[in-house]
């Protein structure tokens, strides 16, 4: 199983998964805003990430560390509307889509590009896709499949448990 992702958290890898490809970026892999050279993890290492935010003790402001490379201010590692996505990524989702048997979509509009483009991709060669959404989507009309519920719901009956049949 390969999982693509366009969330930008670390959610898919602390319940256990590997991501093929974070379509979107990572909060947790940072890069200068400037040159696009990625940074060292131990360069934002002291910026309190994982701290939980309160709106009420609301800290000042820390400023973004400098690149090592030219200075600029590094950021997170997310794509923001306009910007390339990250190098590769969308290769190797793609590859993974065009050397499916299945393809499962969970949880998306279908309206967002290049990703809505690869269950199409699928479609197109005949491999069965199932849609998991509550409501129908743009991808509804090519999908071989649609359940209609959250991914909370619907995963846990689809996806096995490691042992080969469905969780409970």
């Amino acid at each position: 199983m390969h999982v693509v992702t366009q969330n930008v958290d670390d959610l898919h890898e602390r319940a256990g998964s590997e991501v093929l490809a974070h379509l979107h970026g990572s909060l947790f892999a940072f890069r200068c805003s400037a040159c696009g050279t990625p940074c060292p993890e131990q360069l934002v290492a002291g910026l309190h990430l994982d701290r939980p935010v309160s709106l009420d003790d609301e800290p000042a402001p820390e400023p973004p560390p400098a690149c090592p490379a030219c200075g600029g201010p590094v950021r997170p590692g997310v794509v923001r509307f306009g910007e390339e996505l990250p190098a590769g990524a969308l290769d190797r989702a793609a590859d993974a889509v065009a050397a499916a048997d299945l393809v499962l979509v969970v949880g998306t509009s279908g309206l967002v590009q290049p990703a809505a483009s690869l269950p199409l991709l699928a479609a197109g060669r005949g491999v069965p896709v199932v849609e998991v959404n509550p409501e129908d989507t743009a991808l509804t009309p090519h999908a071989t499949w649609a359940v209609r519920a959250t991914s909370a719901q619907a995963l846990p009956r689809i996806v096995p448990d490691g042992r080969g049949t469905p969780s409970r």
